[in-house]
């Protein structure tokens, strides 16, 4: 258990810092908003392009801040409750829900490619900038699927 504590240590460490990144990002793009400072500004798109961008960007770095500090609120707990602690632990480490999240990611993977080739058919007819897009999507999806297989394969 004490190597578990550990790891939820780096982990609320690697937490902080990088909820200190997205909240520097919020404050910034907002600050750009409010014309408090001249940057960013994307190069392509009219005015309202820009703002929506900006408005995105913030969203969800806030979203994932807030994904964030709900974590490390729950590293913390655990680390001064022993038995939140070990429900933690046990609940990270059950080969059931690991399998589970495997299979549904390896599903989720052979429908992205599935619906992807039939979105390019269809993006193909009204234009072929977003088709070539998605062809390129798919195919970057596929080669990296591929050396993850290869990888996997010798490593087992």
């Amino acid at each position: 258990m004490e190597n578990y504590k550990e790891k939820l240590r780096i982990q609320n460490l690697i937490i902080a810092i990088a909820s200190f990144v997205l909240a520097a990002f919020c404050l910034l793009f907002s600050a750009g908003e409010a014309g408090i400072l001249p940057f960013p500004v994307p190069t392509a798109g009219d005015s309202h392009w820009q703002s929506m961008w900006r408005g995105f960007v913030c969203g969800a770095s806030f979203a994932i801040l807030a994904f964030l500090i709900f974590g490390l609120v729950r590293n913390i707990r655990a680390l001064r409750n022993e038995k939140f602690l070990k429900k933690l632990y046990i609940r990270e480490n059950d080969e059931r829900s690991i399998q589970i999240w495997t299979s549904a990611r390896a599903a989720a993977f052979q429908a992205f490619l599935l619906l992807g080739l039939v979105a390019i058919v269809v993006a193909g007819y009204f234009s072929v900038t977003v088709s070539i897009t998605i062809l390129c999507c798919v195919w970057f999806a596929s080669i990296i699927g591929l050396l993850f297989k290869l990888y996997y394969n010798k490593k087992f």
